[in-house]
């Protein structure tokens, strides 16, 4: 090939992969809807850092058809209408290359769609069906949920089946007869106005060796008392052993006296996986804005669930005992009385050492010689014993210059200190008697 063919041809290669690079469309996903139903589309290329643009993406200007919208990113169908079936592009702008993603929305006249995806189950085995309808429960939005199975409702014994908090349903040894279209029904309120949002999913049954799942361990809580405030703030942990790997099958949820946290007001939830060693496990929070009368001394379970069991781990909250509360306020109180007092006292101490160092300095006798000759012989013995040992005798003029009660304190002082310096008298010898 020539070398302006081989350039050709390397130009078309680049163009290409930057066309790839700036336009991830490939296999557009497909989403069955019903009219009349609330539908939310997110635009899964997304990150909290883009700008979103949605479009149609069936030719013309691109805009949204009538009873389409786009809140906080994704596109809300306000509701479904027969007309909204067609392509949707989702295109991320940021400081990155941009990207694109395609979707595919068919609607049907049914209020149960067709199924989106298949879940092949095993017989004789317990088999989990997802809701998959988190852009719905992302709007943590009081929601009703329920299940049908070939648009019929799901019961088990005559009664109908209640699903967990994330819609999962379970159902016990699969048989061939439970095979069938199964659509998780979710009632909100959105704009004060009530919708139904439905997905579908196809369970087919089979024979063969039903897959195995490690046993799951609950680590906390077991029978665990927390002991909090009514009004307070609160938070509940669990954590569970789960196996080597992580698993989308398994979940984690709370109830508090059988009612599920996220039907109750005030309460969130969380739960992740974490590694430690080598091990999975999940961990979950249940936090609690205001612990209220009704959630103390009532079972809070936290439930960890693998397509073949359910664990559970449990907790209560208890009160703090007033009376405890009290006294520890007050041995706290009694405390810090304590250290005032220490403080107080050594403050005092301090200063009255302070105050007798300066009286010392005040009354220290300083002895020098005086200007012009001093007749010794006239002074008291006393003094003289402390000229003939200290060579030079003063006194301070501060006797003076100081008041009379001053003066006489000072004297006194002067004369006990001039005793203590005074050696002892030495013993008189008995005069004998002629």
């Amino acid at each position: 090939m020539a070398p302006g063919g081989w350039t050709c041809f390397l130009t078309g290669l680049l163009s290409l992969a930057w066309a790839a690079g700036h336009d991830h469309q490939g296999e557009a996903d497909t989403y069955h809807v019903s009219a009349g139903h609330l539908f939310l589309l997110s635009c899964q290329i997304a990150d909290a850092h883009s700008e979103i643009k949605w479009s149609r993406g069936d030719g013309g200007d691109g805009s949204l058809p009538a009873g389409v919208e786009v809140r906080d990113g994704s596109l809300w169908f306000l509701p479904v209408q027969m007309t909204h079936s067609g392509s949707y592009v989702c295109e991320k702008r940021n400081k990155m290359k941009p990207s694109k993603g395609r979707f595919r929305v068919l609607v049907s006249g049914s209020s149960c769609p067709d199924p989106s995806e298949e879940i092949l189950a095993t017989k004789e085995t317990s088999e989990g069906l997802p809701c998959k309808q988190n852009e719905i429960f992302r709007l943590s939005l009081p929601r009703k949920i329920r299940w049908t199975k070939d648009c019929q409702q799901v019961q088990s014994d005559g009664e109908p089946v209640h699903p967990n908090t994330n819609g999962l349903m379970r159902l016990a040894a699969v048989s061939e007869a439970d095979a069938g279209k199964y659509t998780c029904h979710v009632d909100v309120t959105v704009d004060g106005r009530n919708y139904t949002a439905a997905r579908s999913v196809q369970m087919t049954v089979k024979n063969g060796t039903p897959e195995i799942f490690p046993e799951i361990h609950v680590v906390r809580p077991k029978n665990e008392v927390v002991i909090v405030e009514v009004g307070k703030r609160a938070e509940l942990h669990c954590k569970a052993y789960t196996g080597f790997s992580e698993d989308e099958e398994i979940f984690m949820y709370w109830t508090i006296n059988g009612t599920y946290s996220s039907d109750i007001s005030g309460l969130v939830e969380s739960w992740k996986f974490i590694h430690e060693r080598g091990k999975v496990f999940g961990e979950s929070t249940l936090s609690i804005a205001t612990v209220r009368n009704e959630f103390l001394n009532v079972p809070i379970h936290c439930h960890i669930s693998s397509p073949v069991e359910v664990k559970v781990g449990e907790a209560r909250l208890q009160e703090a005992d007033p009376t405890e509360r009290n006294t520890f306020y007050m041995i706290v109180s009694l405390w810090l009385s304590a250290l005032f007092t220490i403080l107080i006292l050594t403050a005092f101490v301090l200063v009255c050492k302070v105050n007798l160092f300066l009286a010392y300095r005040a009354l220290k006798t300083v002895f020098s010689k005086q200007d012009g000759p001093v007749d010794y012989s006239q002074l008291p013995e006393s003094l003289r014993y402390i000229k003939r040992t200290q060579g030079a005798l003063e006194w301070k003029s501060s006797f003076v210059e100081t008041n009379k009660l001053t003066q006489m304190y000072l004297k006194s002082n002067f004369w006990k200190s001039l005793r203590r310096h005074m050696p002892a008298a030495p013993a008189r010898r008995p005069q004998s008697i002629a």
